[in-house]
């Protein structure tokens, strides 16, 4: 097996297992907003550590969650001609609009890393009263388009190859 072929699937894997971790999550935010809303409307006794920790949690499964709804075909598309159209001419489509993808993740990654930085230069913190790091949270923005990045990336080396040899790649 080839080194891109082995790296393909390496990003390929890394988003599965991540998507994977994900689902293990949701769950657990799930639990904790139902304590939070049985807390403050059942015993009147809200709580800053549960909202804010539900908040923190779904926030970065959601931007985590990504990479992996791409690697699985999850996104929404506008499909008026691309679902009409043959696998290799759906995939030279996709080819030319490839440019745009990157353009959006390269600038949110850029962003977001700014973002984080300015959080981690300041130790940045809640103003809560429990008061969490928020740098740790913040770090998954830019980690998180750098796994959709690299996911598309893959994607560009599957449809390339589709578009110029009209065959699916491993």
């Amino acid at each position: 097996m080839s080194p891109l072929i082995k790296t393909l699937h390496a990003v390929d894997s890394v988003n599965e297992w991540s998507g994977k971790v994900l689902t293990v999550v949701a769950p657990f935010v799930i639990a904790i907003t139902v304590l939070e809303v049985t807390l403050r409307y059942v015993f009147n006794s809200p709580t800053n550590w549960v909202h804010e920790s539900s908040t923190l949690l779904f926030g970065m499964q959601y931007i985590l969650s990504g990479a992996y709804a791409h690697r699985m075909g999850a996104h929404v598309n506008v499909d008026i001609f691309h679902g009409r159209l043959r696998p290799r001419a759906r995939a030279v489509l996709d080819v030319m609009s490839s440019s745009f993808f990157f353009l959006f993740v390269g600038a949110l990654t850029y962003t977001s890393w700014v973002f984080f930085m300015d959080s981690w230069s300041i130790r940045e913190h809640s103003f809560t009263d429990w008061g969490p790091p928020y740098y740790p949270v913040k770090l998954t923005i830019p980690v998180a388009f750098l796994m959709l990045g690299l996911q598309g990336f893959v994607k560009l080396v599957r449809d390339l190859h589709m578009a110029i040899k009209g065959s699916a790649l491993a």
